[in-house]
């Protein structure tokens, strides 16, 4: 369905239209100021938004100034749903509410005058509903008429809102679910987490243990440098020098016996220096 010439989207995303080309309550209210010589339809505003993550729409709307009739001041409205097509419907049906408050002598001799207004204890509303005589005659048809509709588009008004209700189950049941994944999810990290932390306090554990052992050696390390300081400050004794040892020197060669020992082979001990050659010598005379 295309759209109509007057409706249109502006930059920013708002939808602007006058809400005359469906049978709905911004017919109704523009009919209705038609015949207090209203000359320009009202404008509606719409946007649409996600409000944690649910759609919402804002319809802002103004009957304007009217064009002769000085007392009577522009009326705005505005009014918050969840899709542009029933949020305009809503915005009508109480643009008419509050003109036919604010102009409650007006309107009680037409058929709009029979709408409720923001107080049901109303007492002007009373009047005009409890004295019909007046709507008998010639209005009868056209009064028969306007609640006919009215009544069709109050139904039609009903089902939108039904159809909106029934959206918002659906987001609301999407939400349900993802916040049930959510849970299970967060229960599952809480589990991570609690195992973390049991691995965490036994490295904790060790590292103490480690820090004690670390610390222990540091004090054997300071009692060590201590020691080594110690030995640095006693004083150094001189360098005793080692003296080396002489040689022995060989006991000369008597020149007469390296000479005969060179000639003549191994010497020959004489019987006079030898007790073995006294014997021999004697063993020799007894032979004789």
């Amino acid at each position: 369905m295309a759209t109509p010439a007057n409706a249109f989207w502006d930059q920013e995303g708002h939808f602007h239209t006058n809400a005359l080309h469906w049978e709905g309550f911004p017919r109704l209210l523009w009919e209705s100021l038609s015949l207090f010589h209203y000359t320009e339809p009202p404008l509606y505003d719409g946007v649409e938004y996600r409000e944690e993550g649910v759609p919402r729409c804002r319809v802002k709307m103004i009957i304007p100034q009217h064009p002769f009739r000085s007392s009577w001041h522009p009326i705005e409205v505005e009014v918050v749903g969840y899709r542009l097509v029933d949020t305009f419907e809503t915005a009508a049906l109480e643009a008419i509410k509050l003109f036919c408050n604010q102009h409650p002598m007006e309107v009680a001799a037409y058929p709009i005058g029979l709408f409720p207004t923001i107080d049901a204890g109303n007492l002007e509303w009373d009047f005009r509903t409890n004295h019909l005589g007046h709507m008998l005659g010639d209005l009868a048809e056209k009064t028969v008429r306007i609640i006919t509709r009215f009544m069709d588009v109050q139904h039609h008004y009903q089902m939108l809102l039904r159809h909106g209700v029934s959206q918002l189950t659906g987001v609301a049941q999407s939400h349900y679910r993802n916040a049930d994944h959510q849970v299970t999810q967060i229960e599952e990290l809480q589990a991570l987490i609690n195992e973390s932390d049991h691995i965490i306090t036994q490295r904790d554990t060790v590292i103490e243990f480690l820090q004690a052992q670390i610390h222990d050696v540091i004090l054997e390390a300071d009692d060590a440098q201590a020691h080594i300081e110690e030995l640095q400050q006693q004083p150094i004794l001189p360098a005793i020098p080692i003296v080396p040892e002489e040689e022995e020197e060989d006991p000369e060669e008597i020149e007469g016996v390296s000479e005969i020992d060179s000639e003549h082979g191994d010497p020959v001990l004489s019987p006079y220096h030898s007790p073995s050659g006294s014997q021999s010598s004697v063993g020799n005379f007894d032979d004789f």
